[in-house]
């Protein structure tokens, strides 16, 4: 009778125990829910730190001078003598949406292979030709990917488990890509369609202006656009399924096409 009963205690412990887990896996996922909500929520509400669409203008963008992601994407690399030495292939930010470093790829013509290297901002030149870095083939090692980043640059965590490092490397915590928001999609304040992220324009100093945004529907709007970026990390996140841009239908169609050609002509990469 005794090894009935405790045969039928333990089978009575191990159901309590079983639905107590899922009663917290099912309350972990419900927060995690509201978590998501609640910033899309956030995004959507009026926001002290979102200026209208009428103080918003284009003449900064052209007048003070930059460059935009996807030029830089893939520009040419130069070192220290001047000759090419690789390409770009992405952007590492903060969360002030301001350069950290750039991802090179570099090192073809050493005879040692092409690996992926760490620049930081303040080390790079950015010109119409391309980007110079003091990268040579003596110290390319101290520019490696791998190495230990005060900010975090690169997530090592992640990058242990992936066998060949690309320029679409995983970031830390506190960085991002800017190949995370290029051809993001695009909704408005109220949840409607709006488009696709195609570029981003950055100042000279390294911090983002502006994200250019093609209209999925150019019937009723016609070119791309370019609009404050209020993202990362408070409005928006790398792997969010969309950016919302804090305006209605009425604030965008005041705004006029932007104008690659006179950013160009204004002395801009």
């Amino acid at each position: 009778m005794n090894l009935n009963r405790n045969i039928l205690m333990l089978f009575v412990c191990t159901s309590l125990l079983f639905l107590t887990a899922q009663v917290h896996a099912v309350e972990e996922e419900t927060q995690g829910n509201d978590r998501t909500n609640q910033r899309d929520i956030d995004t959507t509400s009026p926001d002290s730190n979102v200026r209208s669409i009428d103080e918003w203008s284009y003449a900064p963008i052209y007048e003070q001078g930059g460059f935009r992601a996807e030029k830089m994407l893939e520009a040419k690399v130069f070192g220290t003598q001047g000759a090419e030495i690789g390409e770009i292939g992405n952007i590492i930010l903060d969360q002030k949406n301001q350069v950290l470093s750039v991802i090179a790829e570099v090192g073809g013509m050493w005879d040692s292979g092409d690996r992926h290297v760490s620049v930081p901002w303040d080390e790079a030149v950015v010109s119409e030709d391309g980007v110079k870095v003091p990268v040579h083939q003596d110290n390319v090692e101290e520019f490696n990917i791998f190495r230990e980043f005060d900010e975090a640059y690169v997530y090592k965590q992640e990058l242990d488990r992936t066998k060949a490092v690309e320029e679409d490397v995983a970031v830390g915590p506190r960085t991002w890509k800017i190949t995370d928001i290029l051809h993001d999609y695009v909704k408005m304040k109220d949840g409607t369609d709006y488009g696709i992220i195609t570029d981003a324009i950055f100042a000279r100093d390294g911090v983002i202006q502006a994200i250019i945004v093609k209209p999925a529907n150019t019937e009723t709007v016609q070119g791309p656009r370019a609009y404050p970026f209020y993202g990362y990390p408070e409005a928006w996140r790398p792997g969010d399924t969309h950016y919302i841009l804090p305006f209605a239908k009425e604030d965008i169609e005041k705004l006029p096409v932007f104008e690659y050609e006179k950013y160009k002509r204004a002395g801009n990469s």
